[in-house]
């Protein structure tokens, strides 16, 4: 048996703050500029949401938008709530949703990379437009048609534009 007081007592007591900072630091949120997994890899993953780069500016594909109302919102935690039973694969698989990605190069799509690296890295340091990672977008499906828009990493799916008149990639 250890003596009380005694240092070299043959065991350690765990730091509950040391523990818990290892713990936060294992979730390993997305950095500016950091590189994820493809999304092969993912997807037989359910989403996780993230609102950590939520475009708030009260443009129209902002989430805030002057526009926006109860329905609104009730539509979009009604489509999170029904994509998270789903994988990703099923997403992408479910035509009615619309899950695939968004080139931002594509000259049908009114969203320039610069659009998304001003959400990622405001002050424009430690990323550049080719480094951006790939937008996905999602049909909410409820009765106002409006699309969720954000990125993956590691199989969260990070909200950042709420896009309800489909201005970002127009209906064909």
């Amino acid at each position: 048996m250890a003596k009380k007081g005694n240092k070299n007592s043959g065991f350690d007591i765990p730091d509950p703050k040391k523990q818990l900072e290892n713990a936060i630091n294992s979730l390993s949120k997305y950095k500016v500029g950091e590189q994820g997994i493809p999304f092969h890899s993912v997807k037989n993953l359910k989403p996780f949401f993230a609102f950590d780069y939520l475009s708030l500016e009260k443009t129209d594909l902002c989430f805030n938008c002057k526009t926006n109302d109860r329905d609104d919102l009730l539509g979009l935690l009604e489509g999170l709530k029904k994509v998270s039973s789903f994988t990703y694969e099923k997403m992408r698989l479910t035509k009615a949703l619309r899950f695939h990605s968004i080139d931002l190069w594509d000259k049908e799509v009114n969203l320039q990379p610069k659009d998304f690296l001003k959400i990622l890295a405001p002050s424009y340091r430690g990323m550049t437009e080719n480094e951006l990672p790939t937008l996905y977008q999602f049909d909410l499906q409820y009765t106002i048609e409006a699309r969720a828009v954000g990125f993956l990493y590691k199989g969260i799916f990070y909200l950042v534009w709420y896009d309800r008149n489909h201005i970002i990639y127009p209906k064909k």
